[in-house]
């Protein structure tokens, strides 16, 4: 099951464009931003279409009180790498799905982070797109930043995902495309499969547990049983 987690569009009318790209190319979902209001949809193309949000607040107070007012209706949260401060709450916050790697700022994945992540499950979200629209020296420079990244998340044993960032559906690859960056970016084969068919299926089936009524936290749950006559 490989789900793209990183989609972008603000145009609800594209998202049939994009499911019906995302199901030629071998994909069984999408997680888009920003145009959603059902946290999962089933589209006409065979294709699962989740609701991702992504955290805009700077300070911590703001994240919390976006993530208390929109994780029930998301399936995917994610937030930006910042500073020190709101990073490191954001990654021990077991609520927070993915932690976005941009390479145009100059926020660097500390190991310690890594570390606080590896703890609570959040992911670290590598988007090809920045490496799609570069070229030169630049696509360089984003090459070892990524690589860098991963390299610190991997070290501190930090999930990775990778994910198209893509705009358009045109800006979307394959699974098996989307496999070979991660070896450019320095994982070794098996961990690059499960960064796009294994790791971003996981974190969407522990969303939707977290929707169940029995759900309380993470690896605690309501048993029910049966009354007797």
């Amino acid at each position: 099951m490989a789900v793209d987690i990183g989609v972008n569009t603000p145009d609800m009318k594209d998202i049939g464009s994009f499911g019906r790209l995302a199901h030629q190319i071998g994909f069984t979902g999408i997680a888009i931003s920003g145009v959603m209001d059902q946290p999962v949809t089933e589209i006409s193309e065979g294709i699962t279409v989740y609701r991702r949000v992504n955290l805009t607040g700077k300070g911590i107070n703001s994240l919390r009180n976006q993530i208390q007012r929109i994780r029930k209706n998301a399936i995917i949260v994610a937030t930006q790498l910042g500073s020190i401060d709101t990073t490191n709450w954001a990654v021990e916050d077991q609520r927070v799905d993915l932690l976005t790697f941009d390479p145009s700022k100059e926020h660097r994945l500390r190991e310690t982070t890594a570390s606080l992540a590896s703890g609570s499950a959040t992911s670290l979200e590598i988007q090809i797109a920045p490496l799609l629209h570069s070229s030169g020296l630049q696509r360089s420079k984003i090459l070892k930043t990524y690589r860098e990244a991963v390299a610190t998340a991997l070290d501190a044993g930090m999930g990775v995902v990778l994910s198209s960032g893509a705009a358009y559906p045109m800006g979307m690859r394959s699974p098996v495309a989307m496999v070979h960056i991660g070896l450019l970016l320095g994982i070794e084969r098996t961990l690059a499969e499960r960064a796009v068919q294994e790791l971003p299926a996981h974190l969407i089936e522990r969303s939707m547990k977290r929707r169940q009524p029995e759900f309380v936290s993470p690896g605690v749950e309501i048993l029910r049983g049966e009354e007797n006559p």
